[in-house]
């Protein structure tokens, strides 16, 4: 990129000298002249951006519209300097026209690579999120919980009071530890999928906030898994707002085919949206980016029976391929 910075700096001095002859009325033929030089400048700097550069469609934007204004300038140096009006020399403003043109699609591009990094960026550090779940999970059964166990299994024989409230209090810490660990990383979901691993969402809700969850997830393919991970974690999340947010007592979760595509629904009897909307508090955050690199619309808002939904709509069944890298962003809540 030194290149491409001392050349861009050339040309923004050769583009400032000819701003000023401009704005002096100094000369025509100078003012051609450093207009010229500056736009080609630019243009030369253009062509050394290199293709790995991160930001180059950005780059690439900012030269062109600097082009873009050293070739205003240069045309308009011309005009003034022919003795009588040329107005071929107008003709001169398409090629003008077309470096801006091209600098708004450089910048669009730009927006879309950065978006694209976002997303990258986001799976990152989902994926790793995921991976640290699984290893703590993993270990919390293998190893605390097995130990717990064998204290438990231990400490039967004893028949004092004091052995039963020790073993009271193992059990309890193993019903916990059974908890965290199917919180952090449900065993079902990579087992059995992911409409197992719903109805075992829906039934440590009960057995832990005492509310009614239903789950119908009748005829849902097996997903890639990081696909079946992402909608397991936008319900549990969803499960977890109606529950503490809400005040939520009947939950619906349905999950299947639609047309050609996906659709999962969670219906609450909740509060509904609080009236500034759900702020990223609400856990909509990590809802988003999950659905965002799913490639699926999202919706959050108000049920037209009360209480909140919470809508996510594939456009194929994801049964082909594993969750794709960009697309649609989530829809606004209608």
């Amino acid at each position: 990129m030194s290149k491409v910075v001392a050349l861009a700096g050339v040309g923004v001095a050769l583009l400032g000298t000819a701003i000023v002859l401009e704005l002096g009325n100094l000369g025509p033929q100078t003012e051609l002249w450093f207009g010229v030089g500056a736009g080609v400048t630019f243009l030369l700097a253009l062509a050394v951006v290199p293709a790995a550069e991160p930001r180059r469609f950005t780059v690439r934007a900012r030269l062109l519209a600097a082009a873009g204004i050293a070739a205003l300038i240069a045309v308009a140096a011309l005009w003034q300097g022919t003795v009588k009006p040329a107005p071929e020399v107008l003709l001169l403003l398409i090629p003008v026209a077309l470096l801006f043109a091209t600098a708004g699609l450089a910048l669009r591009e730009s927006a879309v690579e950065q978006r694209r990094a976002r997303l990258r960026e986001a799976g990152s550090r989902l994926d790793g999120a995921e991976a640290e779940r699984r290893r703590w999970a993993r270990e919390l059964h293998d190893e605390t919980l097995q130990e717990l166990a064998a204290v438990q299994v231990l400490l039967a024989p004893g028949t004092p009071a004091a052995l039963a409230d020790a073993r009271e209090i193992v059990g309890r810490q193993i019903q916990s530890l059974r908890r965290l660990i199917a919180q952090m990383r449900p065993l079902a979901l990579d087992a059995l999928g992911l409409a197992a691993a719903l109805e075992d969402l829906a039934r440590h809700a009960r057995d832990r906030d005492g509310v009614e969850v239903a789950v119908a997830a009748h005829g849902l393919p097996r997903l890639p898994a990081p696909a079946e991970t992402a909608v397991y974690r936008i319900v549990q999340e969803a499960l977890t707002n109606a529950v503490r947010h809400a005040g939520a007592r009947h939950i619906q979760v349905e999950a299947g085919p639609h047309g050609t595509g996906l659709r999962v629904l969670v219906r609450d009897d909740g509060t509904g949206p609080p009236p500034g909307g759900f702020t990223a508090g609400h856990g909509l955050l990590g809802i988003r980016e999950r659905a965002e690199l799913l490639g699926a619309d999202l919706f959050v808002g108000a049920s037209a029976s009360g209480g909140t939904v919470v809508r996510l709509d594939f456009p194929n069944q994801l049964t082909d391929a594993a969750p794709r890298g960009a697309g649609p962003g989530p829809a606004a809540p209608r």
